[in-house]
């Protein structure tokens, strides 16, 4: 019988051995990454405080494609970016010198340059902000074609994963492509669809790639189940499925489905969120590692996400308005930052030098995000909610991920 290993405090963090700076291909992309998530926290703060206070802030390009585009594309090439040249050598046997890192810095930069370019653009001029996202898609572009170069090079017999998250993130890069195109031409429409094809065929597929691939690391000591592989077929599935509606949803023009198919799609949606709480429940005895417990966090969000997704069609079917938002922030601003930030701080800590866990300062940070996400899940679906809701939950979202950003930079400084 396999004898578990000795239980760890919840926020223990010995340390360990630092890496050579060649070995730390993400640095610059998790750099750029950490700025954007922190800078567009606090810029929508910045915006609904203004908005509360009766101010008029200029929009080139309407307010709500503006903050989907920052809040789901911003950050996330990045980082994914970033996961892949870092994660991706040791999991494909390959040497990690095969990229330069010279040439990684590069492209972080041609990509930060198109976000200084875009994001003032989103204000003052569509033109300008569409250049600027087209140039983030160049310079996303330009580190897929390096990705591919470790995966052409790879000899390793399970390649499954990282195929699968350099496929979704051509999907990803040709929808960024997409949307920046559309912001040139004026057409906001197809630039809602760009970014809603990102958000569910790109983006999510990614990290819950990841996810599953990194699950069986934390199984190989302790004695918990590895997730199966129908697990993973199943998860960009629902992705997909996701995906097609959130697409119907902004289709330029809304389709009339008849209410059968929308109590279909409630039925289906309620049995999946049920078969994600069965399977987190499997997973309970993980929490006790924190980064683990984060990331049964985001999946916990995912269901909830769904459960809302299912009644929002049930009341639709019935003639009613359905939940708004809510669905939406559920799986995206809490499973998915969830996700995010787990995955970005285990990459973070160990080549910092750190244990993976998590110390007290980041966890919390994750415990102001969590109720972030509760209150903008409150102001989404509660009509009576106060207005000063909505602004609290930006305000602690802008402080918690610029926390989160700012613990991480400062890993990588003392990293040298």
């Amino acid at each position: 019988m396999r004898t578990p290993p000795p239980r760890t405090t919840p926020f223990a963090a010995p340390p360990t051995r630092k890496l050579p700076p060649g070995a730390r291909p993400h640095q610059r992309l998790f750099a750029l990454g950490l700025a954007l998530a922190a800078l567009t926290g606090l810029w929508w703060a910045a915006v609904l405080l203004a908005r509360a206070q009766g101010l008029a802030v200029p929009w080139a390009v309407p307010a709500g494609l503006a903050h989907g585009l920052l809040f789901g594309l911003g950050a996330m090439p990045a980082f994914i970016a970033g996961f892949f040249f870092t994660a991706g050598p040791r999991w494909l046997q390959v040497a990690p010198d095969l990229v330069p890192v010279t040439r990684l810095h590069r492209y972080a930069a041609v990509m930060a340059l198109g976000w200084a370019c875009a994001w003032p653009g989103l204000h003052l001029n569509a033109t300008l902000a569409g250049a600027g996202v087209v140039g983030v898609a160049v310079g996303w572009g330009a580190l897929w074609r390096l990705a591919g170069q470790l995966l052409r090079s790879s000899r390793a017999p399970d390649r499954l994963h990282l195929r699968g998250v350099h496929g979704a993130w051509l999907v990803g890069l040709m929808c960024l492509g997409v949307t920046g195109l559309a912001l040139l031409a004026g057409q906001f429409g197809i630039a809602r669809l760009g970014l809603q094809g990102g958000l569910w065929w790109s983006l999510l597929p990614i990290f819950l790639m990841a996810l599953h691939r990194m699950v069986p690391m934390f199984a190989d000591f302790a004695p918990w189940p590895v997730p199966e592989r129908r697990l993973f077929w199943a998860a960009l599935a629902a992705c997909a499925w996701g995906g097609a509606w959130a697409l119907l949803e902004v289709w330029p023009t809304p389709l009339a489905l008849p209410s059968f198919v929308r109590f279909g799609r409630a039925g289906i949606e309620a049995l999946a969120a049920a078969l994600l709480l069965a399977q987190a429940w499997r997973w309970r005895r993980m929490a006790g590692l924190p980064l683990m417990a984060l990331m049964l966090c985001g999946g916990g969000w995912l269901a909830v996400g769904i459960g809302l997704s299912a009644v929002s069609a049930a009341a639709r079917g019935l003639g009613g308005t359905g939940l708004g938002l809510a669905p939406l922030h559920a799986v995206f601003a809490g499973g998915l930052a969830s996700l995010m930030l787990a995955q970005v701080t285990r990459v973070s800590s160990a080549h910092a030098g750190r244990a993976v866990a998590m110390d007290r300062g980041l966890g919390g940070w994750v415990l102001i995000l969590q109720l972030a996400v509760a209150l903008r899940l409150w102001a989404a679906v509660a009509m009576s909610a106060p207005p000063w809701v909505l602004p609290l939950a930006a305000g602690l979202w802008a402080i918690a991920l610029t926390g989160w950003s700012l613990r991480l930079l400062g890993w990588q400084r003392s990293a040298g």
